[in-house]
């Protein structure tokens, strides 16, 4: 598939999502109903399987498509190794821990989403979610040569 055949993609995904957001702003970074979280200025944690598969239904678009474009566009994180952007770590909202797997969207990807088809004027806040900070090594180590994520992202 060539380059432009995936920035075509991308724009039908950011279309979807954005319009999604603009008809119901819970399904972005809110603890409890989003299927993705912003937890730092570079990334948005998003809920798998649920992120595919609304994504999916959003840009009309089969969940293996979500997912191969973003990867191959480089808006997910992926395992170096594996190739597979899905991870289970553990978070922590309101003194309570939550095992989920997730995958690391860039927030480049959804806030120009938010902005050109959202009808968002300022920048997205931060999710009240944190990470674990028990999680950061192996985080780091997933994320290999990226922008690692940043402090605020961790809590005790």
């Amino acid at each position: 598939m060539s380059l432009q055949d995936y920035k075509i993609r991308v724009d039908r995904l950011q279309k979807g999502l954005g319009k999604a957001f603009a008809a119901n702003p819970f399904i972005l970074n809110i603890p409890g109903k989003s299927i993705a979280l912003k937890v730092d200025p570079y990334y948005y944690v998003a809920f798998e399987p649920a992120f595919s598969e609304n994504l999916s239904r959003f840009a009309v678009m089969l969940p293996k498509n979500v997912r191969d474009t973003l990867v191959r566009t480089g808006n997910l994180v992926i395992d170096q190794e594996s190739r597979n952007p899905i991870i289970k770590i553990r978070m922590r909202l309101n003194d309570r821990s939550y095992s989920m797997n997730v995958c690391f969207v860039e927030a480049g990807f959804i806030d120009q989403a938010l902005k050109i088809y959202g009808g968002v004027q300022e920048e997205v806040g931060l999710s009240e979610i944190r990470i674990l900070e028990s999680e950061r090594e192996r985080l780091e180590q997933f994320f290999a040569e990226r922008t690692h994520l940043k402090s605020v992202a961790f809590v005790d």
